[in-house]
């Protein structure tokens, strides 16, 4: 008896993600609006090493076919540590587009602008603003009518006059189309 409840419950838990995702099919209409975190990694061209820390994006735009979203994003990267605090962060306009117009996977493409900061406790802040541009993928997974949980991998890059900077960032977002 104890084995079937067992089986059971895992044949409810393998199944019903299925059902909710055939409930909420991926409808794309009107303002959209995206907001994650998770994890960044630092690097430049003359860097010898990536630096970890905590990343994140939010963007929002409105849609314009089944297939294309329009919509203005940042994306930034943060660490601290004994009083020294270093942040990249980029504005662009964006392009997300599903190849599919019932699938949940897309690709995001943006162009901006973007900063460099250090700042340390005592001495004050410095920055650097330049040109930045975006590349993602991501997934939506619909949890509702009009939400998704969307895993995204984002690689954004700054250049500006002293040097350049680029991060990849995995994270979880939650997008409200």
């Amino acid at each position: 008896m104890r084995s079937r409840l067992i089986g059971f419950t895992l044949a409810l838990t393998t199944l019903a993600p299925l059902t909710a995702t055939a409930q909420n099919a991926q409808t794309r209409s009107g303002f959209w609006f995206n907001v994650g975190l998770g994890y960044g990694s630092l690097g430049c061209q003359d860097c010898t090493s990536r630096e970890g820390g905590l990343s994140g994006q939010l963007s929002l735009g409105g849609t314009l076919s089944r297939h294309v979203y329009l919509g203005v994003g940042t994306s930034g990267w943060t660490k601290s540590e004994d009083g020294v605090t270093l942040s990249v962060g980029a504005l662009t306009a964006l392009v997300r587009v599903y190849p599919s117009s019932t699938g949940g996977f897309f690709l995001t493409g943006g162009l901006g602008v973007g900063r460099v900061d250090l700042s340390i406790d005592g001495l004050g802040t410095g920055g650097e603003s330049g040109t930045a541009a975006l590349l993602g993928i991501g997934y939506d997974f619909r949890v509702g009518r009009n939400v998704s949980l969307t895993p995204y991998w984002n690689g954004f890059a700054v250049s500006h006059d002293v040097g350049d900077a680029n991060v990849g960032q995995l994270g979880l977002s939650v997008t409200v189309h």
